[in-house]
């Protein structure tokens, strides 16, 4: 059941296709800290439910071990998201090369 862009965790496992033992080792491992409703269970918001997908797809397609999957959202939280791109077109496309470029060599130093 959601509500107001919460899940519960059958409905997280659901959309990710894993089973809750690794939801909850996921929660323990890269500090995810869900709420709880009324009834006691676990909630997620949308954030969680996003970073619970790419640590899926950290984890799962890119075969990052839990440790390599940290480092890689470490240095994902070090660079500025889209929100705080600048406003200005040409900045803007000067940003998103420089972001494409720190993307590209990511994807290289894995291989």
């Amino acid at each position: 059941m959601t509500r107001g862009k919460h899940y519960l965790v059958t409905e997280v496992c659901r959309k990710l296709s894993i089973k809750p033992h690794i939801l909850r080792y996921w929660e323990r491992e890269f500090d995810i800290k869900p709420a709880r409703n009324s009834a006691g269970r676990r909630i997620y918001n949308e954030a969680q439910l996003e970073r619970l997908q790419l640590i899926k797809h950290l984890i799962r397609s890119e075969k990052l071990t839990v440790s390599g999957a940290r480092r890689q959202l470490a240095k994902m939280s070090a660079h500025p998201t889209a929100s705080e791109a600048p406003s200005d077109d040409r900045q803007t496309l000067l940003w998103l090369k420089k972001e494409l470029v720190s993307i590209k060599g990511l994807l290289e130093s894995q291989h």
